[in-house]
């Protein structure tokens, strides 16, 4: 007959056991995954372009945009304004130094002028006249010290001829008449003696006043020469010889004093004005070299002036050309311009690509020996210019990086591909 079949069943030791070996052996697995911490992940090859580690020349330069001006210009400033009476050249014309541009009309400075005028040659004439009577001054006293002389000389004759008359027997010369000589000569002796000190004292006083009269007088003659500038004023001439440029003037317009109404430019010497970034104030020296394109030729600049102020995170410097001048080069011209930071050596380059930008160069993705995947790795980049930067560390000469940009690749750690990568 049948007998039911018994099924076995597992103790439950073993089942623990089991179920206690599985899951270590799954948490042994998952701490293995969560150690290494890597993501990997799936990339089309087609989207990918690469390059490759050199070593070459290197220069640091940045990229600036300099505007060509004249290295001399002279603005027209007005000292007096007025009203437009005569435009004599037009604006784009060569003038000459000298050379009359336009003429103002200004009643009230002209009225102003006569008056100041008028004011200062009458303080002219007092000085002048001052000045003569100094000097009638000094003539009546040497006149006055002629006449004493003169004097003195005759009383001595008769002094000398009262002796001799008064030692005779008989003699008709009084004790008095004598005395009388006697004394007014002493007397005229002694006037003279003052008369010649106060003489000396008025030679000095009057060569002081006459110094102070004539440095009044220099100051009014100085005065007069303002005024007659201030009347040339309002005709503007050319400062220099050069071409006239900026100048927006009809006939009857009015401006006022310190209006700009032009320049002159000389536009035989070149500069170029530039504006870089103050990120590399500290790193642009005077005497730094430049260059530019243009038509087909390369031609060489120099840091001539540089202005430390900061204006709108900039700072600007001015340029002069360091060998021939680019034939055909225009005022205002705009010119795209390599100025060199560092001289060129030697260096690991790294060609920048898209992935620039993502990474600033401290990391790349470096492709594998066969080029069927492509690993993460840091790096310490050095000095840069706008085509590639120097590797200090984490590459080496030969290796192949990814180039292209890295936005689809979520930072992954490791990239792998579908088919190697043809180098």
């Amino acid at each position: 007959m049948d007998r039911p079949i018994e099924q076995k069943q597992w103790p439950v030791s073993r089942i623990i056991t089991y179920s206690v070996t599985g899951l270590l052996v799954i948490g042994l697995g998952y701490s293995a995954i969560s150690s290494s911490g890597k993501s990997r992940l799936n990339v089309d090859v087609a989207r990918i372009s690469v390059s490759q580690v050199s070593q070459g020349e290197f220069e640091e330069y940045i990229p600036i945009i300099g505007s060509v001006q004249p290295r001399t210009t002279v603005y027209l400033d007005l000292q007096e304004g007025g009203i437009v009476e005569e435009v004599f050249i037009a604006s784009g014309s060569w003038v000459d130094k000298g050379d009359v541009i336009l003429r103002f009309n200004n009643t009230n400075v002209q009225k102003n002028t006569i008056d100041s005028e008028t004011r200062i040659l009458e303080n002219l004439n007092q000085l002048r006249n001052s000045k003569i009577s100094l000097t009638e001054k000094n003539l009546i006293l040497k006149d006055q010290l002629l006449d004493l002389n003169y004097r003195i000389l005759d009383l001595e004759k008769d002094y000398k001829r009262f002796i001799t008359l008064k030692e005779q027997p008989n003699t008709t010369i009084s004790q008095q008449q004598f005395e009388s000589t006697k004394d007014e000569l002493e007397y005229l002796k002694n006037k003279r003696g003052l008369l010649t000190e106060r003489i000396r004292q008025e030679s000095i006083l009057r060569e002081q006043q006459n110094r102070q009269v004539d440095d009044s007088i220099d100051r009014v003659n100085r005065s007069l020469e303002v005024l007659s500038r201030i009347v040339d004023s309002l005709e503007v001439r050319a400062p220099i010889s050069g071409y006239l440029s900026a100048m927006r003037a009809e006939i009857g317009q009015s401006f006022t004093k310190g209006h700009r109404i032009g320049q002159v430019d000389r536009l035989d010497v070149f500069k170029v004005i530039a504006n870089i970034d103050q990120f590399y104030i500290s790193k642009v020296e005077v005497s730094q070299q430049g260059s530019f394109d243009f038509d087909g030729q390369q031609y060489q600049l120099k840091v001539i002036k540089i202005y430390p102020e900061v204006t709108n995170d900039a700072f600007q410097v001015d340029m002069g050309f360091a060998g021939t001048v680019a034939d055909g080069i225009k005022r205002g011209q705009s010119l795209q311009i390599d100025l060199s930071l560092s001289e060129t050596n030697t260096s690991t380059l790294v060609t920048k690509g898209g992935f620039y930008r993502h990474t600033n160069g401290r990391w790349v993705y470096r492709l594998t020996d066969d080029g069927s995947a492509a690993y993460r790795v840091a790096v310490v980049p050095g000095r840069q210019n706008p085509k590639s930067f120097e590797v200090l560390e984490g590459l080496e000469t030969g290796d192949w990086i990814i180039s292209s940009s890295y936005d689809l690749f979520r930072d992954a750690d490791e990239l792998t591909f579908s088919e190697p990568i043809n180098r």
